[in-house]
Formats: structure tokens, sequence, C-alpha cells
């Protein structure tokens, strides 16, 4: 099985018990596309700018009909951040036109900026990396976040 809807999070021991005790394969993600994978890397990797003074903010925005506000990638980003500074990070969302996803963070200090931005041009990315992961899940036991299995794929 893979799954790419977030909000359920909170009985991921529930679900790797079920997954776990059934013995089948089970992936899942905030986000599929292998570009936002690396993106996330990208943002680990800018976290530590959080400890010198560096004022983060998370900037994304998608299409009109979008129904959760922040994205899950949004919130995968923040959470990323959080984990490494321990500080409350805002997200700011927005819903306009056709947007397929755009995901932007802004480190800002008092003697520069620094702007990481994922833009996706098409739901292409998101649905490969969906099969792939589904191709590599195939025949396996276990639990995974895509996070974890994205390069392998």
């Amino acid at each position: 099985m893979v799954v790419g809807t977030t909000g359920w999070y909170a009985d991921i021991p529930k679900i790797k018990a079920g997954v776990e005790g059934r013995k089948t394969g089970f992936v899942f993600g905030s986000n599929f596309s292998i570009g936002v994978n690396l993106f996330f890397d990208l943002v680990r990797a800018a976290a530590p700018a959080l400890k010198h003074e560096y004022s983060p903010q998370i900037y994304e925005r998608h299409h009109v009909h979008k129904k959760d506000a922040p994205s899950g990638t949004a919130a995968t980003m923040q959470k990323i951040l959080q984990d490494a500074s321990g500080i409350e990070i805002e997200i700011t969302s927005f819903r306009e036109g056709d947007v397929v996803g755009m995901h932007e963070l802004v480190l800002e200090s008092a003697a520069d900026s620094i702007y990481l931005c994922h833009d996706a041009k098409s739901r292409r990315g998101f649905a490969e990396g969906a099969v792939r992961a589904a191709e590599w899940v195939n025949g396996k036991t276990g639990f995974y976040d895509f996070k974890d299995v994205w390069r392998e794929v």
C-alpha cells in the first residue's frame, strides 16, 4: 500500500501495528516527488542557520481547489526546521489559479537573505514517485516512510 495523504500521522503507531500484524508492505509520505524529497534535504541542511540569527518563513502556493492549508509538504518543512531548532515557524499559504505546488523557505538575517524554492511544473513527479514506491514495496513487509526509501526507487 502507498499512502500520500496527511492528517493521520497521530495514528501512526496504530496503523504500523496493523501493517506489521498483517505482514504486508506500506509506504507513506507527505510528498512522493523525488524533487521535493531532495528539497527536504536542502531544508534540513539550511536548518543550522536558525542558530545564527536567521529568521525563517515558509510560503506555499497551490491551486484554488486544494482543500488543506498548509499543505503536508509545508508541514514537513516546518517539522524539519522545528526539530532542528526548537523555534516555532510560521507557514503562509496561498491558494490561487492553477498553481501545481510551490514551496519556499526564506531565511532572513540583518546581513543577507537565503531563498530555497521548489516549484512543481506538473503532477507527473508526484505520480512517478508514487508508482516507484509501489514497485519498491511490492513483495516487502514493513512500514516505511518515503523519505527513508526514495533514494532506492
